[in-house]
Parts: structure tokens; C-alpha cells; sequence
């Protein structure tokens, strides 16, 4: 039931993700925008339904996803064709098989998935650790994760002038780097409020909008939708597998392991990083500004 309702609540993160980038050339700015309002409805979703489960039946957490989904629904169905549209280009689609290919995607998803696998194989548990392990409670548990969303949300907004700015890539390296010194120093720090305002830090924003900015400088306005889907099933493939990759290593050890596993895929994410990834945005953008046929693409 849960991969179901995941199939399709993320169908929508790459078509809407390849419409902000439509555009505008900075892919930065607007793949930013695109998930500083995705991570705010996270976050209202998130609080509201923590609040209910608290105080009522398990019930209405499934009234208030279908009042989600509804609303979203209506919110489509009022916007204007244009806006739900990408005018079709005369460049030749490349497929998936051309996509998956190209050496700087194959890169980009494979550092992705490394990453992802740093951050979820720790952070999944984090709940437990801070209650169980360090005797924290489950209220500052709560607000934790609340926050790291809302938090998100800010650097989301931040982030993405940033790639434009200063590049994709060194923003990437920043937020490897950054899980290095978080698992680092938690797995040295045991005290509680330190470790619950560190697991707050908005680090997962620079790695997710950098790749999402660099997969639109690799593909064209005919095949952006295609690369960004690729990208975000390495991201979930990345946090399916680091979650696995985590509880196996807490069973046969403990938590404490699962730290370091994390800091060394981070050390990992980071190093290939920086030796294998490219910048390329200049042939994609003067690619994409070539005439178009105003036709649009439904």
C-alpha cells in the first residue's frame, strides 16, 4: 500500500520540476522555487497530521491525505493551459536508453544514489536513536522533524540562486561534505539538544536541487521531464537502499555503526564528486533557445 501511494505521489515531482525549468535559464532558481513549495506543503502536512494522530483517530490522517490530493486536484484542473504545458521543441527527443548512456547522467545518478544512501541509512533511524539511545523524547523527536522540513523549505529557496551563482557542482560537493561533518561530529556528540539542532541543518537541499539544476543543464527542453524522472528514481533508490543498508548494520551491531557506514558513503559521494562531475550548461542552453514550434506538448 505504501509503494503505491509513492507511485503516485511522486509522479508529479519531475513533470512539475521540468515545467518551472521552462522558461528560465536559471535552472538553479527555479528547481529551488519548485521545492521550497513542495517542502512547505510537506511541512504543513507533516505538522497537522502529527497533531491529529496525537489527539484523534488514526482515521482522519487518511481524510486529511485525500483533502490533500483532492485540493491539488482542483488547483490543476483551474490552472491555464499554458501553464500546465511545454511548448515542443524542434530538437529530436534522445529516450531513456540515450539518456542513461550519456556518461555525465550516469555520474550524476550514481552520486546521487551514494549520497542518498549516506543520509537515509542514519537519518531513518533518527527517531530511535535520540529516544532510545540517547534518551531524548519523543516531543523534540517530533518538532525535529518538523523543522528539518520547514528548514528545508528556507534552503531550498536559498540554494537554488546559489547554483546558479556559483555553480551546481561546488554546491553538490558542499552538501557531501556537509554529511561528512554532521555524521562526524554526532557520532562523537551524545548530547541530545546538539544533536537534535544538528539533524535539523538543511543539508539535503544542496544535493537535491544541485543534481536536479545539473540533470536540466544535460538535457534539453525535449527531454528534460525524462532526465529528471531518471534522476529522481536514483534519489529513490538511493533512500530505499540506505534504510536497508542501515537496519542490517544496526541489527548486527548497533547504531553507533550505522554513523560511521553513513560518514563513509558521504566521504564517498564527495570524492567521486569531485573527480567525475561535470558542469555543463552552456551547449544545453544555447540548444534550448533555438526556434520552437508553439505547439504544446500535453
Amino acid at each position: 500500500m505504501v509503494a503505491l501511494m509513492g507511485l503516485f505521489s511522486s509522479s508529479f515531482i519531475p513533470i512539475f520540476a521540468a515545467l518551472a525549468t521552462e522558461t528560465s535559464t536559471q535552472y538553479g532558481r527555479a528547481i529551488g522555487e519548485f521545492w521550497t513549495a513542495a517542502s512547505l506543503g510537506y511541512a504543513s502536512a507533516t505538522l497537522i497530521g502529527g497533531v491529529l494522530f496525537q489527539f484523534l483517530d488514526p482515521i482522519y490522517l487518511y481524510i486529511l491525505g485525500a483533502l490533500y490530493g483532492y485540493s491539488g486536484l482542483l488547483v490543476v484542473s483551474f490552472l491555464t493551459k499554458q501553464g500546465l504545458t511545454i511548448v515542443k521543441s524542434v530538437i529530436r527527443p534522445e529516450g531513456y536508453w540515450s539518456l542513461l548512456r550519456q556518461r555525465n547522467v550516469l555520474i550524476l545518478c550514481g552520486v546521487s544514489i551514494l549520497a542518498l544512501v549516506s543520509s537515509s541509512s542514519f537519518n531513518n533511524f533518527f527517531t530511535i536513536y535520540l529516544v532510545d539511545s540517547l534518551s531524548g523524547s519523543r516531543l523534540m523527536a517530533g518538532l525535529a522533524a518538523t523543522a528539518t522540513t520547514v528548514f528545508g523549505a528556507i534552503a531550498f529557496r536559498i540554494v537554488g540562486p546559489l547554483d546558479d551563482r556559483f555553480g551546481r557542482k561546488p554546491m553538490f560537493l558542499l552538501g557531501a561534505v556537509g554529511y561528512m561533518a554532521y555524521f562526524a561530529t554526532i557520532y562523537f556528540v551524545t548530547n541530545t539538544v546538539v544533536v537534535t539542532i544538528l539533524w535539523t541543518l538543511p543539508i539535503y537541499p544542496l544535493i537535491q536541487a544541485s543534481a536536479a539544476a545539473l540533470m536540466s543543464d544535460y538535457t534539453s527542453i525535449a527531454d528534460r521531464g525524462k532526465g529528471l524522472g531518471i534522476l529522481e528514481s536514483a534519489i529513490s533508490l538511493g533512500g530505499g537502499l540506505g534504510p536497508l543498508i542501515g537496519g542490517v548494520i544496526a541489527d548486527a551491531t548497533q547504531l553507533q555503526s550505522v554513523i560511521l557506514f553513513a560518514f563513509a558513503a558521504a566521504l564517498g559521494s564527495a570524492v567521486l564528486s569531485q573527480f567525475f562531475l561535470r558542469e555543463q550548461t552552456q551547449r544545453r542552453r544555447s540548444a534550448d533557445s533555438r526556434p520552437a514550434n508553439p505547439a504544446p506538448i500535453k
